[in-house]
């Protein structure tokens, strides 16, 4: 009983980590954006764009 599982277990060990990978994945992505505030996310996207001052001293 156990011994044919295991087999199984290991005759599907790529497709089995695949999905658990790619549900992970999504679940954290979900989690994310759900639990978030939308406020956080306006103030995060527009870091790129603001200026710095010393943004000066790399160029």
């Amino acid at each position: 009983m156990i011994g044919s599982f295991l087999d199984f277990i290991a005759e599907h060990a790529g497709v089995i980590g695949l999905l658990f990978f790619f549900i992970f994945f999504i679940l954290m992505l979900v989690f994310l954006f759900l639990s978030g505030d939308k406020k956080d996310w306006k103030k995060y996207s527009e870091i790129p764009l603001e200026d710095h001052p010393d943004d000066d001293e790399r160029k």
